[in-house]
């Protein structure tokens, strides 16, 4: 990467939690090596989405940046990408984080119109990979998903046409990319 002059930028993608992923970047501590900031991905490990963007982006390079929906379900909770307003996330609170570390950063949209992800984490097979995690830190992390619920159900596109998901694909694009610039002033 140094000899080519190439950034190279991890994705913070459900393998690492936030102070993992930092304990890997400061290890090789290099300039050429940074962070894909997924700005949702890491709700999948009950961690705060601020919290996270505040640990990784003093080596954020570029991000897939997205707004998400959840939504209650028996074995924990159902998460999915939505339009850029209609999730929770305080989108402008996370871009102007990023560019507190670097004014250059790359907000890349990443808006996948899909059926939701189930994140079981009331089972008991959720919690085997995480070793031991502080209550309080749960304990936070449960009320904000219980603060946060979507009123209306999320999205769901698996039993539709190739054609209408195509259409809401678009539509949900569109309206992303019309929030980004009459809301966040990014385009």
């Amino acid at each position: 990467m140094r000899r080519h002059k190439v950034k190279l930028a991890l994705e913070n993608h459900k393998d690492w939690t936030a102070d993992e992923m930092v304990d890997i970047l400061k290890h090789f501590d290099s300039e050429w090596l940074g962070c894909n900031l997924d700005t949702g991905n890491n709700l999948s490990f009950l961690e705060d989405p601020y919290e996270v963007v505040e640990k990784l982006a003093p080596y954020t390079l570029t991000t897939h940046f997205k707004d998400m929906g959840i939504e209650e379900y028996e074995d924990g909770f159902l998460l999915s990408e939505v339009p850029f307003g209609e999730g929770f996330l305080d989108l402008n609170r996370m871009v102007m984080t990023l560019r507190k570390h670097n004014p250059m950063v790359k907000i890349n949209l990443e808006m996948m119109t899909r059926d939701p992800l189930p994140i079981p984490y009331l089972t008991e097979g959720y919690w085997i990979t995480f070793g031991d995690r502080p209550a309080k830190d749960l304990a936070k992390s449960i009320k904000m998903l219980k603060e946060n619920y979507s009123e209306k159900m999320l999205q769901r596109v698996s039993l539709n046409t190739f054609g209408e998901q195509l259409a809401k694909e678009e539509t949900n694009q569109v309206a992303c990319l019309t929030y980004i610039r009459d809301e966040l002033g990014l385009m």
